[in-house]
């Protein structure tokens, strides 16, 4: 379109008032109008709910860390307690850094102090395998955001707002790079002018799927009380997986092929050969140990080496067609009895059950998005499907309901952000630029418990950890941070 023509119609929409503008550098920016409120809302109310003042309960913080260290045998280096300290005296506060550099660590003994005190809190992750990893790593309830602010399915709304607002003393977010700033400012909306807030995540990860760049411009700010964790502490530090993570943020090559055998390359240049390569490993986890954690991540959905055709070949091989296991069609996906397959939408209103200690049956309400399980029964003539999930949940869909689900054998990068797997698989072989760019490949790393195995080329994999390139969020939240701060009082 030619460019009088181009703006002719910019300028006829904001006069209707379906764009709006704002000056940000010297230079206009055009937004649409929802956005444009979301982000202002936010750095309103995150600049007020940085400026809480400190509970007076939790005073002599040095002497709460000791008590810790001595407690629990363990010895804090000064950034660690710095972070703490920083958490339980910030209306707002930012703890972000990479695998291994004891961000769960200072989070418990976060909570441990706050419980000392009798301070109230809640902790929440944007998706649900997030927030049970939230669970599993403190040992206290986390909840997904979405449950934290109680969303009505029906209504499309949260139930928590500035009206009905959440009754605790601290809210405690993670994976924070996956917040988007609808759902930011839908959380900041329900915290009370005397509960403080704290954000933990890794900045270097992929963004979130939604609009915004929230956690990256909440740092760049400087508004929130922000620390960032560089050194390796735990254990697990020693693993070539964590040190391939932090090797790969920082633009190196990872180092291939370790003696422990945690981060393995296999060099294969030809794209039908590697996808060969891909389903035989698969295959050969499978037949060794079937509850073996492998997890194929894959940088594109489509081509050869993307998530679509991976699965297709993958659920023939580990779960071919046979008489005993019904298949059902919905949309250009076939879905078979035994097949892996992910939620990709939070559902608040799925039933599920599961068996608990002693032979006790639970129930309760919702399945997430990042959900991981298997179709166990497919019953098309009371048009009913039965999935039962990696944490033992079994729920039951409606086969209208099977837009919310896909097959997961292979996965793609971006949808396993907040998840963890004992074993991550990649094919890393050419592609755009746009695709093979370093916190794509730094995020899948980062997935791996035990084990990373990249198939395809070396040279593939030294370019993504050199590509920094990303794809530019257009974003107003820093500028206005920065300038409501001048004159919020």
């Amino acid at each position: 379109m030619p460019q009088d023509k181009l703006d002719f119609a910019i300028n006829k929409l904001i006069i209707e008032n379906k764009l709006v503008t704002l000056m940000i550098d010297g230079e206009q920016a055009i937004f649409l109008p929802k956005m444009r409120y979301y982000e202002s809302d936010l750095a309103k109310r995150l600049i007020q709910v940085s400026r809480v003042g400190v509970n007076s309960l939790v005073c002599d913080i040095d002497a709460e860390i000791k008590r810790l260290e001595n407690e629990l045998d363990i010895e804090l280096a000064p950034m660690q307690k710095k972070a703490i300290e920083t958490m339980l005296t910030s209306g707002a506060a930012v703890i972000t850094g990479g695998p291994g550099t004891g961000k769960t660590t200072i989070l418990k003994l976060v909570i441990k102090i706050m419980e000392r005190f009798g301070l109230t809190y809640e902790l929440a992750a944007p998706t649900g395998r997030a927030a049970k990893r939230m669970s599993a790593a403190t040992g206290v309830e986390a909840r997904t955001i979405h449950r934290l602010l109680e969303y009505n399915f029906n209504e499309k709304a949260f139930m928590k707002d500035q009206d009905n607002p959440l009754e605790v003393d601290v809210v405690i977010i993670d994976e924070m790079s996956m917040v988007d700033c609808m759902l930011m400012d839908s959380l900041l909306k329900a915290i009370m002018g005397n509960t403080r807030l704290i954000m933990v995540g890794d900045a270097d990860q992929l963004p979130s799927v939604g609009a915004g760049n929230v956690l990256q411009d909440i740092i760049n700010s400087n508004i929130v009380n922000c620390i960032r964790l560089t050194d390796i502490y735990r254990q697990a530090g020693r693993s070539m997986i964590v040190t391939n993570a932090h090797r790969i943020n920082n633009g190196q090559a990872p180092l291939l092929n370790s003696p422990e055998n945690d981060f393995l390359l296999e060099q294969i240049i030809n794209q039908h050969d590697c996808l060969k390569r891909i389903i035989q490993i698969c295959v050969e986890k499978s037949t060794q140990n079937s509850n073996y954690d492998v997890q194929v991540l894959a940088p594109m959905k489509k081509g050869i080496l993307g998530v679509h055709n991976i699965n297709a070949h993958l659920q023939a091989a580990l779960n071919p067609p046979s008489k005993d296991k019904k298949e059902c069609v919905f949309g250009n996906s076939l879905y078979r009895e035994g097949d892996k397959v992910m939620q990709i939408k939070n559902n608040y209103n799925i039933e599920w059950r599961k068996m608990v200690d002693f032979g006790v049956e639970e129930e309760g309400i919702g399945v997430f998005n990042g959900d991981i399980g298997t179709i166990s029964q497919i019953d098309m003539k009371n048009q009913n499907i039965i999935i039962a999930f990696d944490d033992g949940a079994v729920a039951e869909y409606d086969t209208s309901q099977l837009e919310e689900i896909e097959l997961a054998y292979c996965i793609s990068i971006h949808k396993s952000q907040g998840s963890e797997f004992a074993m991550v698989l990649m094919p890393i072989l050419n592609g755009p630029s746009m695709f093979m760019t370093r916190n794509l490949l730094y995020t899948a790393v980062t997935r791996a418990k035990k084990q990373v195995v990249i198939v395809g080329s070396r040279e593939s994999v030294n370019f993504m950890s050199s590509n920094n390139n990303q794809r530019q969020r257009y974003t107003a939240l820093k500028h206005l941070l920065t300038t409501y701060a001048t004159v919020i009082k």
